[in-house]
């Protein structure tokens, strides 16, 4: 009995042991010592956007990436912030409308107390302008 548990241990042991890999070869290794490439992958572009592409285009799709991103942790911020009840004092429009008198989430821009449609594309067009110029 303690030499089959002992094998087991044994065979389980082997399943966490280091694999050996071949270094793989990809058409993008102009992009293998950049940083984010790590095995096993190595660099990982699975749309093909940067296939044939040279380094001025990475950095601008690298530079891109990180500003969504940080974007989305802004955003993700602002949902927790009016969810717990803060708002933004005074009024959204001029007739008097205050920022809390909308509802959080979704519901801001498909329930019944919606923010305005000329007011959605307000922000939409300013959104779109922040994305071309800055």
């Amino acid at each position: 009995m303690k030499l089959a548990v002992a094998a087991l241990l044994a065979g389980s042991a082997a399943a966490f042991a280091p694999a050996q890999v071949g270094k793989a070869s990809t058409a993008l290794n102009a992009f293998e010592s950049e940083l984010g490439a790590q095995p096993p992958l190595g660099f990982f572009d699975p749309l093909g956007m940067l296939t044939d592409a040279d380094q001025e285009r990475f950095d601008r799709l690298r530079y891109v990436e990180v500003k969504h991103g940080r974007i989305c942790q802004l955003a993700f911020l602002g949902q927790i912030t009016t969810r717990n009840g803060v708002h933004l004092s005074g009024d959204i429009d001029m007739s008097g409308h205050s920022f809390d008198s909308y509802p959080n989430g979704i519901a801001a821009v498909f329930g019944d107390n919606a923010i305005p449609q000329a007011g959605l594309l307000q922000i939409v067009a300013f959104v779109g302008f922040l994305e071309l110029f800055v």
